[in-house]
């Protein structure tokens, strides 16, 4: 999702676009100002304000309040599922608000992908925990299925480790 801060010096609204799924365009969220030339305020902004002339009203959408709502939902339920598996907090990247406020756009979580050395069983229990919080959000983005494949590829491994272990335990007891 791209966010765009409109400072015209119009009655900017403030408004989201969506994008279908699949549909190859993306989400553009305008936070805009609304200058306060019917109440008084310049419509021109002043550079003693940063940029914002006195008497503007400037807030933030809903729908930018409800994003970064969506985003840490999203984030925390990969660290729910993960535990140990996480090589780190969430990381949020943010973007600031009119009143300096931070407002998430996006996030991540580190996860430690390494195989358990010497325990295919730890690493297959491990790759299972990566698969269910990659898959743990209703929307999971594009990371979250690359980093699920990369746990398949990580499961696969180890079956085969512990087959390969299993037969050869069969082979010895006959």
């Amino acid at each position: 999702m791209r966010v765009i801060y409109d400072f015209g010096l119009g009655h900017s609204t403030i408004r989201q676009s969506s994008a279908a799924p699949g549909s190859g365009r993306e989400t553009v969220l305008v936070i805009a100002r609304r200058d306060g030339a019917e109440s008084g305020g310049s419509a021109v902004p002043s550079p003693l304000s940063g940029g914002i002339a006195q008497g503007d009203s400037v807030r933030v959408s809903p729908e930018a309040l409800a994003r970064s709502r969506e985003v840490e939902a999203h984030e925390k339920s990969h660290l729910a599922l993960l535990g140990g598996v996480a090589s780190s907090p969430i990381m949020y990247d943010t973007a600031r608000g009119p009143n300096g406020e931070a407002i998430k756009v996006g996030g991540s979580v580190k996860v430690d992908m390494a195989e358990v050395p010497g325990d295919p069983e730890a690493t297959l229990r491990k790759a299972h925990a990566i698969i269910a919080a990659a898959n743990a959000p209703n929307d999971p983005s594009a990371a979250d299925a690359r980093t699920a494949a990369r746990a398949y590829q990580m499961a696969g491994k180890a079956q085969e480790e512990i087959d390969r272990e299993r037969g050869a335990t069969v082979n010895a007891l006959r």
